[in-house]
């Protein structure tokens, strides 16, 4: 589904994804923030293409809204640039990537495949960039609200060299690149990495960054 109330945009992406193979469109596209709620209730597409000047118009009620009536709805965050505030948007409202409106079609065919396959589109650099603003303490308040009090304790619970590898995710480096920080296997960080994860009790690297941070 598509949602945005720019003619240009809506138009490019009905052109790009109508005679796609493996794509299908659901619904009618949504120009109006009051109507996305109904819409993804009713039509319960696997992807939102959504456009980032409606979603800065969308009440944080209404958003709560659609994450409990469609907890399985993958959000492809659409901006015309990859600012830092737009990445913390996807951060702090746990969305599954950012796109850019001049990204070419096949780059935008490889992000909607991949966020509908469970996959996070957001580049490890973005996302520490985001991290490591001066401003993202202030969202990051507002990020810590989220976690329930047993998954900021989790954190607790992290081996010290867990934490070691926590930490560099912050910094957004690769396995490979914490394997050779540490002197270890990279698959020693997988496994590092998997522990992490049942612990906080998430699947995404983004989200064991923004829990660290939020428990900081």
């Amino acid at each position: 589904m598509t949602a945005s109330d720019c003619q240009a945009l809506q138009a490019a992406w009905q052109s790009m994804l109508a005679c796609e193979s493996g794509i299908q469109i659901e619904g009618e596209p949504v120009t109006d923030v009051t109507r996305l709620a109904t819409s993804l209730s009713r039509y319960q597409p696997k992807v939102l293409l959504l456009d980032k000047a409606l979603f800065d118009r969308l009440h944080p009620l209404a958003l709560r809204k659609i994450r409990q009536c469609c907890p399985h709805v993958r959000v492809l965050l659409v901006a015309e640039q990859a600012c830092r505030g737009a990445v913390a948007d996807v951060l702090r409202n746990r969305l599954h990537g950012l796109l850019l409106t001049t990204s070419p079609p096949d780059l935008c065919l490889k992000a909607i495949r991949a966020v509908s396959n469970g996959e996070l589109w957001l580049s490890r650099r973005m996302m520490a960039n985001a991290i490591t603003d001066p401003t993202w303490a202030l969202a990051r308040a507002d990020a810590s609200a989220s976690f329930d009090p047993i998954r900021r304790h989790a954190m607790e619970t992290l081996t010290q060299r867990e934490l070691q590898v926590v930490g560099r995710l912050h910094q957004g480096r690769s396995n490979k690149e914490i394997a050779r920080d540490l002197g270890i296997m990279e698959d020693t960080v997988k496994k590092h990495l998997r522990s992490v994860f049942t612990k906080l009790g998430v699947r995404r690297r983004a989200l064991v960054v923004l829990q660290a941070s939020a428990a900081a």
